[in-house]
């Protein structure tokens, strides 16, 4: 942690929230939360604790595996990238640079402890994308080996190890082996880590808002000042009845790295893990799978997700993860709650439960287009935006055997704030699946072909209600312009 923590009484209960030391907080409160999930790796959370060496800042003991030492970085000026520079130029004239200290906590640790030690740079700063060994840190695993293993060594990368082996006076071989140890949790802006220490109170139970969070967080400073460096899971439990967190039973996470890798898959229960299959290199691209089949190994990955988690017992599942519509919905259908099921996604910072009390809204406006191509009815659900062109040029190019179109709308138009909150969600849920029931008693259709356009929360709730319709085709869009591609199935 950069500076020196303030005396004790100096600082106040929740601190500030952008400041370094709210950010090191945060990390260590969600450290306690994976400390008291069910079936925790876990059995100690340790905060600046003595004989760490550098990597003090927040430890995790496991069980039976690798103990986790976490060096917290917080940047006021998130443009400063982390380099060959950052690493290895000391701050002072009688500092160390922080390649230094992590080679000498690594020394230190992996003769003390049992297995190797995970030693991890937390910080909000971001990778050099131009920095030769640096940009080689596996976005999966969060660790320049085996890249930086495999790297010629007359190429930059391998030049750079070389130059990291003179600073820390040993050979190759060594830096190599301090790399296997070596992890680089990076861009943790203190937003994402407030979503993730939010649905992990959310999985064990707790109260999950903002003041639930503030409370929290809160505890770790007192910690601090008190000079409590060691909590056991009976300890933390303690502390948070002490300050009223508790709210239900615990919940499963299911976590779903659709688009975009998550930097904390370990605190999931279950994780799918399919970026590799999506075309396109970010997630603004990633819209569809290279090979369409695909669709159907995501459908079979999330049925197995399913049996995993009942087989565990929990009825109550946290969504998290980076996914589109489509996969949104699929989900929530899996989860249904005919099965008794609930399910709460984390949307802009609120806990959207599918058991929230609904906020009464007005009846979504409806318009149906007439295709007169087949006998299956379209639903084009647009809250963020109208789909209805876009949906009846793909249907009509596509020669798909669909009758009419069913667009519904919110009461107001198509906006992106027409849907405020979970209760809001709920109600919305449950108007758009009753106009799709009655019309499909009006007019019987065997198949429902879906397009969605709105927060994917709504998406979520709105698949966990999806009984007595049809059997529907969910269906993905491609983009402004470039219509739309069939992803999943989905029984009702």
């Amino acid at each position: 942690m950069n500076g020196p923590r303030p005396a004790a009484g100096s600082r106040s209960r929740v601190g500030n929230l952008r400041s370094g030391f709210h950010y090191q907080d945060l990390i260590a409160w969600s450290a306690a939360m994976r400390v008291i999930q069910p079936r925790s790796p876990y059995s100690q959370l340790e905060i600046e604790s003595n004989g760490a060496g550098n990597v003090d800042d927040v430890i995790l003991r496991a069980n039976a595996d690798r103990h986790r030492y976490a060096q917290v970085k917080w940047a006021a000026q998130t443009a400063d990238l982390i380099n060959d520079a950052y690493l290895t130029v000391p701050p002072s004239k009688t500092g160390k640079a922080l390649l230094t200290k992590f080679h000498a906590s690594w020394k230190l640790l992996r003769h003390r402890d049992d297995a190797p030690p995970i030693m991890e740079l937390t910080t909000n700063r971001a990778l050099d994308p131009a920095d030769p060994l640096l940009s080689l840190v596996d976005g999966r695993t969060d660790c320049l080996n085996p890249l930086a293993r495999l790297a010629d060594p007359a190429s930059d990368a391998g030049r750079r190890i070389d130059d990291w082996a003179k600073l820390l006076k040993c050979d190759r071989d060594e830096v190599l082996a301090m790399l296997d140890a070596l992890f680089f949790k990076v861009g943790l802006t203190v937003s994402s880590e407030e979503d993730r220490a939010r649905t992990l109170m959310l999985a064990n139970g707790l109260l999950s808002d903002k003041d639930a969070l503030d409370r929290g967080v809160g505890l770790v400073a007192e910690w601090v000042r008190e000079g409590r460096r060691v909590l056991s899971p009976e300890d933390i439990r303690t502390e948070m009845e002490r300050v009223s967190l508790h709210a239900d039973d615990p919940r499963a996470v299911l976590l779903v790295q659709a688009i975009k890798h998550d930097p904390h898959p370990d605190d999931a229960t279950v994780v799918l893990d399919w970026v590799d299959l999506y075309e396109g290199d970010t997630a603004p691209l990633r819209r569809r799978p290279r090979d369409p089949a695909d669709w159907a190994t995501m459908s079979d990955e999330i049925d197995q997700a399913v049996e995993t988690i009942a087989l565990q017992g929990p009825k109550d599942i946290v969504l998290r993860g980076y996914m589109r519509q489509a996969t949104f919905f699929t989900v929530g259908a899996r989860f249904a709650q005919v099965t008794g099921t609930t399910i709460t996604y984390l949307q802009n910072g609120a806990a959207w439960a599918s058991n929230a009390k609904h906020v009464p809204v007005l009846a979504p406006s409806n318009i149906t287009t007439t295709i007169g191509a087949g006998k299956d009815l379209a639903v084009a659900i647009g809250m963020s935006a109208d789909p209805t062109t876009a949906v009846t040029r793909y249907i009509t190019d596509a020669n798909l055997p669909i009758g009419r179109i069913l667009t519904l709308l919110p009461a107001d138009g198509a906006h992106d704030q027409s849907v405020a909150g979970p209760g809001e969600a709920v109600s919305y849920a449950q108007a758009l699946r009753s106009a799709i029931r009655q019309e499909l008693e009006r007019d019987p259709a065997t198949r429902v072909h879906l397009f969605l356009a709105g927060p994917g929360g709504l998406a979520l709730l709105l698949g966990h209600r999806w009984n007595r319709v049809a059997p529907t085709a969910v269906y993905e869009d491609l983009g402004a312009g470039h219509g739309y591609v069939p992803a999943f199935e989905v029984d009702a």
